[in-house]
């Protein structure tokens, strides 16, 4: 395979595993009425961060709304789900001959660590694996299998190319 191809393949398995993600979150916002990831947050966390070097928020939903930020926020979103898939892809190609169904959820597993470790404690300020919310648990069980499906969608990304 050629390294075009390799990239083509990488970067649709990400967005497809991303879109399926963000599918998912949508579905029990409204089948059960459970927040969904407030990307326009990231945005304006990441638009920060770039603008004025600051790595450290003490609660983002106080700063200031900044234009565009939801957009930034998708963008940063899916490049994140790209690389991830390009990350799936790469280790699914030296080490399978076909489309790894566990490769896919180990990496999707792996990646809900981000969410636990960077983005809750530095953008949230809730703290490493939401640990200054009461809600810790719900929190984290949601994430966990958000990112689970994630997973799958990595798999199905790449599948449907193969």
């Amino acid at each position: 395979m050629n390294i075009f191809m390799f990239l083509i393949y990488g970067f649709i398995a990400g967005i497809i595993a991303t879109l399926i993600f963000d599918l998912f979150q949508i579905s029990l916002s409204y089948a059960y009425n459970i927040n969904k990831s407030k990307w326009n947050l990231i945005g304006r966390y990441f638009i920060g961060l770039i603008k004025n070097n600051k790595f450290f928020v003490d609660n983002i939903e106080e700063e200031e709304i900044i234009d565009n930020e939801l957009l930034i926020g998708y963008l940063v979103h899916y490049a994140i789900g790209s690389i991830f898939g390009l990350f799936y892809v790469s280790i699914n190609l030296i080490f399978y001959s076909e489309p790894s169904l566990i490769l896919a959820l180990i990496i999707g597993i792996i990646t809900v660590l981000g969410g636990w470790c960077i983005i809750m404690p530095y953008t949230y300020n809730i703290g490493f694996f939401a640990s200054k919310k009461e809600e810790q648990f719900q929190i984290l069980a949601q994430n966990l299998i958000a990112h689970f499906i994630f997973g799958i969608g990595l798999y199905i990304g790449f599948l449907i190319q193969y």
